[in-house]
């Protein structure tokens, strides 16, 4: 789900902006805080090795770093915090979701 979402919110970034819905960033962002970090690592790297995913991975990684681990101010952590408007706080969902990322993709580089 991780990998269609990241694909979804830039594909639709780049070629239908007014499409762009808060909720799949949310949804990322409750992904990442409810999953262990080595464990969505390791996942994705099974998913890297499979001749069949592997591209579509490798892009969904590039996705995770641009528009969600670069800072709270990156589209994709801006968008998550958004969807708690009113009901939550948004400058904290959008930090976390940044520092999530930014964890996953520093795993998956070491890896």
């Amino acid at each position: 789900m991780l990998v269609a979402k990241l694909h979804k919110i830039s594909e639709r970034h780049i070629s239908a902006p007014h499409r762009l819905n808060d909720k799949d960033a949310h949804d990322i962002y409750r992904i990442l805080i409810d999953a262990d970090t080595s464990e969505l690592a390791a996942v994705f790297n099974v998913l890297q090795r499979d001749s069949i995913s592997s591209e579509t991975t490798s892009e969904a990684i590039e996705h995770l770093a641009k528009l969600f681990a670069q800072g709270p101010d990156a589209l994709g952590a801006r968008m998550a915090g958004r969807a708690e408007e009113g009901i939550g706080e948004p400058e904290t969902v959008a930090l976390a979701t940044s520092l999530l990322a930014a964890d996953l993709v520093q795993a998956l580089q070491h890896d």
